[in-house]
This record gives structure tokens, sequence and C-alpha cells, in this order.
């Protein structure tokens, strides 16, 4: 589908390609042809994130401007509720991330930011390695032909929101909490006994008594990884015990461990061991 915009000489469209929406967080593939186009005014808040190389642009947004020749992985921020202007003068892809409000104040408000904290100040042309990381993982899922579980999705959105408060509003997240081991022992029992269902960052904040933002940052500090990273290492671990029991089916182990189908499985363990159900039980 496709939106022109008339600006004397030019007439320049966005083409929107596939989307994808996970509760509060949206992805979708945007290409511009050259031209000049107003930048629309939104409820949620936008990452503009440029895949082209060498396209000159005309930025502005609510008095912060620039002109550059765009790197792949930059991005703008766009607040909610911001207005502004933008001028392609070549042909340019670009990945829109969107955010519901509700999203980033549950976020300021579940790391006890100080107040006023959930509102972000336009930037553009930014880097940062982390946000380039997620928009990344959500470009992956855009190609994919089924959507990833619910953990991983609230995953991406929790790390996309912190960061953003941490390095696009006036105060830093401090502290160098981590989990206790109670909290530990609760949270790896209860994934133990729940990696055949539809684990959720929900359910795991509630067993470690804390809020999802919490849980996510306390959890990479203390374990070293991501929570859906640690999930899928045990249902891979979970996956491996059982073939090598030999008792049941590649698919049947596949749905007992949590995977959407033999693939699924598949490809998680060639990704995490090197090798496939079938050379497991071959070995």
């Amino acid at each position: 589908m496709t939106y022109p915009f008339k600006f004397k000489d030019a007439e320049p469209t966005l083409t929107f390609g596939r989307t994808r929406e996970w509760g509060p967080l949206a992805a979708t593939e945007v290409h511009a042809t050259p031209g000049r186009y107003p930048g629309r005014v939104m409820t949620e808040h936008r990452v503009i994130f440029y895949l082209t190389p060498n396209v000159p642009t005309d930025c502005a947004c609510e008095g912060v401007g620039t002109f550059r020749v765009q790197s792949p992985y930059d991005f703008d921020l766009v607040p909610g509720g911001a207005s502004g202007v933008w001028e392609d003068h070549a042909p340019c892809d670009m990945v829109s991330v969107r955010m519901a409000p509700g999203l980033l104040s549950s976020t300021a408000e579940a790391l006890s930011l100080p107040g006023g904290r959930a509102e972000l100040a336009p930037k553009i042309g930014a880097r940062d390695p982390l946000v380039e990381h997620v928009v990344r993982a959500l470009m992956a899922e855009l190609q994919a032909p089924a959507p990833a579980g619910r953990i991983y999705a609230d995953s991406l959105a929790t790390a996309l929101a912190t960061r953003l408060l941490q390095n696009f509003a006036s105060v830093g997240v401090g502290g160098r909490q981590t989990l206790s081991k109670p909290q530990v022992r609760r949270i790896v029992d209860f994934v133990e006994a729940n990696l055949d269902g539809e684990l959720t960052l929900e359910q795991l904040a509630e067993v470690a008594g804390m809020s999802i933002p919490h849980l996510t940052t306390l959890f990479r500090r203390t374990m070293g990884q991501s929570v859906h990273a640690y999930v899928m290492e045990r249902r891979v671990q979970r996956a491996r015990s059982l073939l090598l029991d030999g008792r049941t089916t590649i698919a049947q182990i596949a749905l007992e461990t949590g995977f959407a189908h033999q693939s699924h499985l598949a490809r998680w363990m060639r990704r995490l061991l090197g090798v496939t159900p079938s050379e497991v039980l071959r070995a």
C-alpha cells in the first residue's frame, strides 16, 4: 500500500511492506522515494531505523534537525506527539518501530525512575548498539514465517524501552542490584516445570516478585544472558536428554519441550549445540 505526499515538484511515495505487532510494540518495513515528507504526529513513540547507505537526508523534529548522509543502522527517535519533516535525496529503505506510550511509562515506573522520566527527547541520526540489536531482531521476525513466542517479544519490547529511557532522557538508570538466590531458584524451578508451555515474562516476574523491566535487567546481570536465551537453552538441553533416552519421536519431543514443531527444535539445537536432533540420535 502507498501514501503519496505532494511537495512542489516532487511526488514522494512511501511504500509499506511487511508489518508485525506484538502488543505495545510493532515494526513495519518502509521504502521512501526521493522527496520531502511531513512527519505524521502520532501518539506512539517511534524509532525510524535506516538501512540504505549514503542517502543525503534533511531531518527535523521539534526544533532538532540536521543534514547528514545516512549510514546503515542510524536511527531517528520521534517521541509520541512530536511533529517534524524529512527529505530524502535518494531512495531509502527503513524499518519503523512503534511503541505504545504505556510501554515506556510502565517501564519507567517499574524502574522507579524520577517523575517525568517517561518523556523522551527527539534525536536525529543516533546510533546505539543495543537499539540496533533489538531492531535487527525485529527485522528477522518480520521475515520469519511465523511469529516468535510471547516471551521473546516481551523481552525485545522491554529491552528497547529500557534502553531509550537510559540513553535518551535526562537521568540514567543506576544501581547494581542482582537477583537473590531464592529468586533465582524460584525462576529456575518454574522454568523447568513449564518448559512444555508458553512461558511469559509476566509469569516469571510474578514468580520473582518484581516488575518485568526489573526482572529482565537483573536476570541478565545475574545470569549473564537474557531470559529468552536461558529458556531456549534449557529447552534444547531437555530435548537432548529426551532424544538420548530414545523413548519417543523427534516431533513429540519438540512439543514436550515447548517448540512449535520439529523444524523449530532442529533450528535451535543446531544454533546452540551445533548438531540436529537426527545427528544426536545417530550419535
